[in-house]
């Protein structure tokens, strides 16, 4: 299922289609849930949500806020920091801007350096300032960004080019006594 990408994770799984939902889904490999966890946590931006600890060498998955408004802090964290040599994160920002003002984004990261940083109003682009190694499987899929359901057909082009596996709403658990004292 990819059509969290269309409301955030959080207000998907809650059934929540328009609620504000400022949430990071990051899906892991390579490193384990403690270690996703810490580090998180030593950027201000603890986990709302985490599936089961993946086994070695499968996708595991884990949410996070965008910001952390107590802090003022409405900087993006430092992914790489996350992937260290061996390890692999596919992230998705389905909400960069809250208003739907701007269409999702995704980035790939392998051994701590971002191979393609994706955005969906121009998911094949090639930037000069940024690598989308993805860009060319993107543009052979055809997509029309025009479709209605076009975020999530290429969110599930992503997710299956690279293994990822399904979220379902029991794939998820949320802390929620963190959620209610974010803010």
């Amino acid at each position: 299922m990819t059509d969290w990408i269309n409301s955030g994770v959080i207000a998907w799984k809650e059934e929540d289609r328009y609620g504000d939902d400022e949430t990071v889904l990051v899906y892991f490999k390579g490193t384990d849930l403690t270690a996703m966890t810490a580090g998180l946590v030593a950027q201000h931006r603890p986990p709302f949500a985490y599936g089961h600890g993946p086994a070695s060498g499968e996708w595991g998955v884990i949410v996070h806020h965008m910001f952390n408004p107590s802090r003022e802090d409405f900087d993006h964290i430092d992914h790489r920091r996350l992937c260290p040599q061996g390890a692999e994160l596919m992230v998705f920002v389905p909400n960069p801007c809250i208003a739907k003002g701007h269409g999702p984004h995704a980035y790939h990261y392998k051994d701590g350096r971002i191979s393609s940083c994706i955005d969906y109003e121009d998911a094949g682009y090639d930037g000069e300032y940024w690598p989308n190694r993805l860009a060319p499987l993107i543009t052979a899929a055809g997509l029309d960004c025009e479709n209605d359901d076009y975020e999530e057909q290429l969110t599930r082009l992503i997710c299956d080019h690279l293994g990822l596996p399904p979220l379902t709403r029991d794939t998820l658990v949320v802390d929620r006594a963190l959620m209610a004292s974010y803010f």
